[in-house]
């Protein structure tokens, strides 16, 4: 607490020289206490809601970034009024051994990064955007559960951590609980599998039951764990019955889900699901922009072409984008160069994809109609065969080679390789990449055949 009060006071002794007497006097003379410093944010006490308003209208950044230059840590501030700040530590001392570092609102922390204000929205993810605003304007009341898929790197987890940032920042007191699913299984593992069964099971419930909000991520690495499941199955009723927010994500919708349980499924599918799909062109620059404000002085500096050059190489991962910008940036800076076309080859040696077109949607689009060319010549079939409707085993086989293919080699998506093999949904596609898994683990064959058209692929690529 020591070092948080610190930390706002040498944040105020800069800010002072930066606004007029009169406006520091109104806001920030009363502003001298820290209730605390949870989830990244240094909670400031000040005297009315409507200072606390106005601060975070029109200072709230410029605070924030003198903060910055004191510490290396993620922090910002946050503004809580007396009267909260009153509520809060009556609480406490109502329940004593609900301490910050054992309840579940401290047990996991909310990435201060994550929240609604840093999210760029696109057409691939207004929807998941605008349904996790509504979540969190008014948990418990439209969608619960609040189920978002999609595949790696796209936005999921920032997506349900700004949902708790900003239910927190309208009532404190709520009590966020953020999990991914291997965490909350090895929480219960511990909690049945231990010298005191009954002690710790009993701090599992204080921390599951006791939410108001549950953060689940990545719900699919429960498949295959029953006893898990069943233990989440009973926390989700629990928490649904009591009106409590639950939102998850899965990398595939909850019917997709294997080994798990059906009625559990069936609970993921009770309020709304919502795809995330890849970013489109103009949503990967956006990020690329935004990200760049983060990591030098002047954005302005990278040149629009840079950004596109560097979408194109990545245009199904926001996580992958966003890594290779730093690459990049990091390099030019280290190395004293300048941030040219010319050098993000160099700077992204080892990173970069096989392939890249002018663009995602071209570059997608010729590759997947070589991919379907070469595979039907492999098999020898027509590409219109292998784009029809028949089920026939030799048509099947080689439509989730090209599948397989496409999705594992060069990281097309789903709804993308559904559409261009006669308007299948991605549940087809799914399937057909998973068959293909199975027998590469099974028949030395079908890894020939994979091998075998990945070669011809490349080898027509070049041409």
């Amino acid at each position: 607490m020591d070092e948080a009060l610190s930390l706002w006071n040498k944040t105020l002794d800069v800010f002072k020289q930066q606004i007029s007497e009169d406006d520091y006097n109104e806001l920030f003379s009363e502003a001298t206490d820290v209730l605390k410093e949870e989830n990244g944010y240094i909670y400031v006490i000040v005297p009315l809601q409507f200072n606390k308003f106005r601060i975070e209208t029109f200072y709230n950044d410029a605070l924030n970034e003198i903060l910055k230059t004191f510490t290396p840590e993620h922090k910002k501030f946050k503004f809580i009024t007396k009267e909260e700040a009153e509520k809060e530590k009556e609480k406490r001392k109502e329940n004593p051994l609900v301490t910050p570092s054992s309840s579940p609102q401290h047990s996991r922390v909310l990435s201060p990064i994550y929240t609604f204000k840093n999210f760029e929205v696109g057409e691939s993810n207004r929807a998941a955007f605008l349904y996790a605003m509504k979540v969190a304007e008014t948990p418990q009341k439209l969608y619960n559960p609040l189920y978002i898929f999609g595949d790696v790197g796209l936005g999921k987890t920032h997506l349900m951590t700004a949902i708790g940032h900003y239910i927190l920042d309208n009532n404190i007191e709520t009590n966020i609980v953020y999990v991914t699913s291997q965490q909350f299984a090895q929480d219960y593992f511990l909690a049945t599998n231990s010298k005191n069964p009954s002690n710790n099971i009993e701090n599992f419930y204080n921390k599951y039951h006791n939410a108001d909000v549950l953060l689940v991520d990545d719900i699919q690495f429960l498949e295959n764990k029953i006893q898990t499941q069943e233990e989440f199955f009973k926390l989700f009723d629990s928490l649904v019955n009591q009106n409590k927010q639950v939102v998850i994500t899965s990398d595939k919708p909850a019917n997709e889900l294997k080994n798990m349980m059906e009625r559990l499924k069936s609970r993921f599918s009770w309020g709304l699901s919502v795809n995330i799909k890849s970013p489109d062109r103009n949503l990967r620059i956006n990020i690329l922009k935004s990200k760049l404000s983060t990591l030098i002085k002047d954005p302005s500096d990278v040149p629009l072409e840079v950004l596109e050059e560097i979408s194109d190489y990545f245009p199904n991962n926001i996580r992958d984008l966003e890594g290779a910008l730093r690459t990049y940036v990091t390099y030019c800076v280290c190395m004293n160069l300048p941030f040219t076309k010319d050098n993000i080859v160099t700077a992204l040696e080892g990173i970069l994809p096989k392939q890249k077109g002018d663009s995602r949607d071209d570059r997608n689009a010729n590759l997947i109609e070589i991919v379907k060319e070469e595979v039907a010549k492999y098999c020898h079939l027509s590409v219109k065969d292998l784009i029809s409707s028949s089920r026939k085993q030799q048509l099947a086989y080689a439509r989730h080679l090209a599948m397989f293919v496409l999705r594992s080699e060069y990281g097309i998506g789903l709804d993308e390789i559904g559409s261009s093999f006669g308007q299948r949904d991605h549940s087809s596609v799914s399937h057909g990449v998973d068959k293909i898994e199975t027998m590469l683990q099974e028949n030395n064959m079908a890894k020939l055949d994979v091998d075998n058209i990945k070669k011809a692929v490349d080898k027509a690529l070049k041409k």
